[in-house]
């Protein structure tokens, strides 16, 4: 399987289930891998995009659907969820755990749309070691 060599936009949508957190975490690993991250990088990744969509799904199960679009470019992945339901109640101790996980793994984060969307990216570190 060859590397990524352009720049690509990979869409997903899943049910705004619990359940279904994995495929979002499955698919980020296969694409950083192929974009050129390391092991530690791709682990920070699937980890961050877990952690987003708990976030959005307020740790429970919603009506409506996540909708995971991957920018995908060598040496880059650009990941945005956004979930087409009302913002959860969200108590703030998740959100807090979350940002300080994410913090820790690939830095900046933004959130739109009265938190209903969150969107973050990651620069793999040269392997020239």
């Amino acid at each position: 399987m060859e590397g990524v060599t352009s720049r690509d936009t990979i869409r997903m949508t899943i049910p705004a289930l619990l359940a279904y957190v994995r495929l979002p975490r499955v698919a980020i690993a296969g694409l950083a891998t192929r974009s050129g991250f390391s092991y530690d990088e791709v682990e920070d990744l699937r980890l961050a995009v877990g952690e987003v969509c708990q976030v959005l799904l307020d740790g429970a199960d919603r009506d409506g659907t996540l909708t995971i679009d991957f920018t995908v470019a060598r040496g880059t992945l650009g990941v945005e969820v956004a979930i087409d339901a009302p913002a959860g109640r969200h108590d703030g101790l998740a959100e807090r755990l979350a940002e300080q996980i994410l913090d820790a793994t690939v830095g900046k984060v933004e959130v739109d749309d009265d938190g209903r969307r969150i969107s973050f990216s990651m620069v793999a570190a040269d392997d020239d070691e």
